[in-house]
């Protein structure tokens, strides 16, 4: 068995292969102190996959602090069969890593640099006959399995794996390869803070913060400062290598991100929220609210300008995620001004959810979609592009929240101001540890909006950890319905080689989980063995302690 400590800082192993011919691998990991973390490439690739011992499902993580947070947890005796992918290994061979983020650069010795723990029981290549050969290769040319759209908040991975290079983010699009996804929906940025070299709005370096809060943020800050000391535009990068990778390629934007409770306040220090408080939001009682209001036609403008910027990048659309942070339209004066106007009312008599009230209040985010679509056509006619970018949105549950937001989702498809529509949750809560889609009668209402149109629906399968026959299980409930597509949030998460990533990555063959289901749904076991001996110890007593 290959073993690497917290503290081995192991070189990199080169390790022939000495095949020919395509093979399936797999990896046999174990784990003791800490989940077991193997960084792999074939010689002649550049990226690096990270493959993770991981079961969390039972525990509903939803970050990835394991990886830099190695601890006396998960312990285990078993060997776990971990599937990495298959590739003609003529010629090849294997390079293997142990993986270690540098949470203190500057100091090599610092403590916090410790190593993730690895302990690597086997290589196995599975050979390929010429049939299965054949087979696989008119599986990767298939268009129709190609369902699944995955999302990257291009931040939380940097505030994890502080990552530096080029490499360390085309690592990130690397386990979509040869999968059902055919999308990535990478952030931009959000409000005024982008995650590109942007001319227009603040850079996520925060440069002006003396004292982050968090590890988290820190590391983050570094993270974009290493790129911005190597040229390197995150944006760009991640584009260029999902096209590569064969995926489309969608920026997405947090249009409520200009402001943020504390301590994250620090985020956007001298930004549109502080220069500009006249476009604030107001409550009821005619109070300031904690963000930007796009009743005001500079917000909206602001926002136009930046999407702008972005569409000079080479993507394939632009996605707003109404699903962070709403509401962005409350009682400002130029909505409440004009219900009265309109309706000869004082809208701020009228119970909040009233429906005449709630109607018009929605006309400013329709009329800001509608200039986002112009926007848009305009860049692309004016770029001489061959398709115009795609508009995607991802809004509330239900049909009522949407409406309580300001989304009249319903005006939206009809005037052809959106491409494609994804219900975060399928509650009225954005609660995103929920299991979502349990009952897939939860879509019908955005079935039925968008029947007959151009606008396609893709539901969103909450929580991010889950178990493989959860994935099956309402995949296929929701493709009974009439659902074509799915979505996965922080599939970063997700992508990390365990057995519920086998089963996600081919969530979009629908006849395979169709099939599962007429066979009674049986158990997707994890392939791998117990091990008994290590060494001279016999595992089945307790600790030698």
């Amino acid at each position: 068995m290959l073993v690497a400590g917290h503290n081995s800082a192991a070189p990199e192993i080169m390790l022939p292969l000495n095949h020919k011919g395509w093979h399936a691998i797999h990896f046999g990991l174990r784990s003791r102190y800490g989940e077991s973390r193997l960084e792999t490439r074939l010689d002649s690739e550049s990226t690096f996959s990270l493959i993770t011992h991981n079961d969390v499902v039972g525990k509903k993580q939803s970050r990835r602090d394991y990886e830099i947070r190695p601890t006396t947890f998960d312990t285990r005796t078993r060997i776990d069969d971990l599937y990495w992918k298959t590739a003609d290994l003529t010629g090849e061979g294997l390079v293997l890593r142990q993986f270690c983020p540098q949470l203190v650069p500057e100091n090599k010795a610092s403590v916090a640099n410790s190593c993730l723990p690895l302990w690597l029981a086997y290589v196995k290549l599975t050979p390929l006959s010429d049939e299965e050969v054949e087979q696989l290769e008119a599986e990767r040319r298939r268009k129709d399995t190609r369902r699944l759209y995955a999302h990257n908040d291009a931040w939380g991975y940097a505030s994890w794996l502080r990552p530096s290079t080029e490499a360390d983010i085309r690592r990130e699009i690397e386990p979509y390869r040869d999968t059902d996804f055919s999308r990535i929906y990478w952030e931009a940025g959000g409000g005024d803070k982008m995650f590109y070299p942007t001319k227009i709005g603040l850079p996520a370096t925060n440069d002006w913060v003396q004292d982050p809060f968090r590890v988290r943020d820190r590391l983050a800050a570094e993270a974009f400062r290493a790129f911005r000391e190597k040229g390197i535009d995150q944006l760009r990068v991640a584009a260029d290598y999902t096209h590569e990778a064969g995926l489309e390629f969608h920026a997405s934007y947090r249009v409520a991100g200009f402001h943020f409770p504390v301590p994250e306040d620090e985020w956007n220090t001298g930004g549109l929220y502080e220069r500009r408080p006249e476009w604030r939001g107001r409550n009821r009682q005619g109070q300031p609210t904690p963000r930007l209001s796009y009743a005001y036609e500079g917000v909206r403008q602001y926002v136009l300008s930046v999407f702008r910027e972005i569409a000079a990048y080479p993507i394939d659309g632009i996605c707003l995620l109404y699903n962070r942070r709403p509401p962005l339209v409350e009682y400002e004066e130029p909505i409440v001004k004009g219900f009265e106007e309109k309706h000869g009312e004082d809208a701020l008599k009228l119970d909040e959810r009233d429906p005449r009230w709630l109607k018009h209040r929605a006309t400013y985010l329709t009329q800001f979609m509608r200039e986002v679509r112009e926007t848009l056509d305009d860049e692309a006619r004016r770029q001489g592009r061959k398709r115009p970018f795609e508009v995607s949105a991802i809004v509330m549950g239900t049909e009522q929240a949407n409406l309580y937001y300001a989304m009249d989702l319903e005006e939206w498809i009809r005037e052809g101001l959106v491409d494609t529509l994804i219900p975060y949750t399928s509650t009225d809560s954005l609660d995103s540890s929920q299991d979502t889609f349990v009952d897939p009668g939860a879509a019908e209402y955005f079935l039925r909006i968008t029947r007959g149109t151009s606008c396609k629906v893709v539901a969103s399968l909450l929580p991010r950890q889950m178990t493989p026959e959860d994935y099956r299980r309402r995949a296929h409930g929701l493709y009974q319905a009439g659902v074509e597509n799915l979505f996965f949030w922080d599939c970063y998460q997700r992508s990390d080689y365990s057995r519920s990533w086998t089963a996600l990555r081919r969530l979009g063959h629908r006849e395979e989980i169709a099939d599962w289901v007429r066979a009674g749904e049986p158990a997707i076991q994890q392939s791998g063995a117990t091990l008994h001996k290590l060494g001279n110890w016999d595992l089945r007593y307790g600790t030698p302690g």
